[in-house]
């Protein structure tokens, strides 16, 4: 009898460790995010957000204010999720300062880091073993070192005007990319954790197929929120792909209606016919590339709007007071359409833009007649076509 009682109890005390480890478990989703080092940064906000398949295709998870150069916010997540936070004013303006992060449970430590102008990422299981393993490698580190310092002997003319030393660049940004991606290869394919090789996608070669990788790992781990997202992106990518063959030099432009930020509607092949030559712009308030182009857009169309040129800008925002205080910024004077809807617009779609800024020149008869013209670009194409 003493041994069946025995027995009982000892049954009794796995369950209940069994119970109360299943409650860790099911407890183990709390975060906590603190940093510290941002007192340059007072009284602005730490934007966190996940990829999701919402307007936009992010989620904000927090957003705290910093308070004597530190932050901290809490919450939960039932599965990791690679994220992004930037620093933004209390208004929500873009200010510095943007980077990747895995979201976990645990907590998380973002410090600003003034030597290189960017925060560091510590704590959290899943930002040592993917993204640390390769942001910390010696080879990366490296061929990152070596851009840094051959920019720095560079002018932003040099880009544009130096060929030599743009070749360079481009060569060494190659490499950089080539070894960043390989690293993420390895742990995508390589790793014991299926998790760890799930987290890793987002950030390798996505222009590989993953359809079948994600196949397994849904077996391993269910459909969690990352593979939806994964999914969805891929959805995506294959239809602006075929798109974007569709819409090329020497192609006729596809005609598309969007309102102004006063509501008014305006028709692209209405513009056409009033024109000669319209340039097609595709941007963003969010956009740094696009709004340094724009002085160069400003210059060219003062100069050639009397003369048969009009731009048609349309933003991938998807907040309007955030579109309508760029345009007040920069003060642009030309037709400036948008739908709210970022990459989810029918017109982003319908031209395969999958980022800006992207331009085409075109023609009064439709015809699309350059692409991508930049800076100087739109001004020397615009005098041979219009100097005659």
């Amino acid at each position: 009898m003493k041994k069946i009682i025995g027995f009982i109890l000892s049954l009794l005390i796995v369950i209940i460790g069994c119970n109360n480890h299943s409650e860790k478990r099911m407890k183990d989703t709390s975060f906590i995010i603190k940093g510290s080092n941002w007192d340059k940064f007072e009284g602005d906000v730490i934007e966190i957000v996940v990829r999701d398949t919402v307007v936009g295709g992010t989620k904000i998870i927090a957003k705290p204010i910093i308070k004597d150069g530190k932050f901290t916010c809490t919450g939960s997540i039932q599965h990791p999720q690679n994220a992004i936070f930037s620093l933004r004013s209390q208004q929500g303006d873009f200010k510095y300062c943007k980077g990747d992060f895995i979201l976990e449970a645990g907590e998380i430590h973002l410090d600003y880091n003034p030597d290189i102008s960017k925060a560091t990422i510590s704590g959290g299981k899943y930002n040592e073993i993917v993204l640390n393993k390769v942001f910390n490698d010696p080879e990366y580190l490296a061929k990152k070192k070596a851009i840094k310092e051959y920019s720095a002997t560079m002018t932003q003319e040099d880009y544009y005007k130096d060929r030599a030393k743009h070749k360079k660049y481009l060569e060494l940004n190659r490499s950089f990319c080539f070894t960043m991606l390989e690293k993420f290869d390895s742990i995508r394919y390589n790793h014991p954790d299926p998790y760890a090789r799930l987290l890793a996608i987002s950030h390798s070669n996505t222009r590989v197929s993953y359809e079948s990788e994600l196949e397994t790992l849904e077996k391993e781990l269910g459909t969690v929120p990352e593979i939806v997202i994964l999914r969805e992106s891929a959805k995506k990518i294959e239809l602006f792909m075929r798109n974007q063959q569709k819409v090329g030099v020497g192609k006729s432009i596809k005609d598309f209606s969007a309102k102004d930020i006063n509501g008014v509607e305006f028709h692209l092949s209405d513009v056409l016919k009033e024109n000669k030559y319209v340039l097609v712009e595709f941007w963003a308030s969010w956009c740094s590339p696009c709004r340094a182009e724009i002085p160069y857009m400003k210059k060219a169309y003062e100069k050639y709007k009397n003369r048969g040129f009009e731009i048609v800008s349309f933003t991938l925002d998807h907040e309007k007071h955030r579109w309508e205080k760029a345009t007040k910024e920069e003060g642009i004077p030309w037709i400036n359409v948008g739908d709210m809807l970022a990459y989810k617009s029918p017109v982003v779609k319908m031209y395969g833009v999958m980022g800006v800024p992207t331009n085409y020149l075109v023609d009064k008869s439709g015809t699309i007649i350059a692409f991508k013209l930049r800076r100087e670009e739109l001004d020397q194409k615009l005098e041979e076509l219009l100097a005659k």
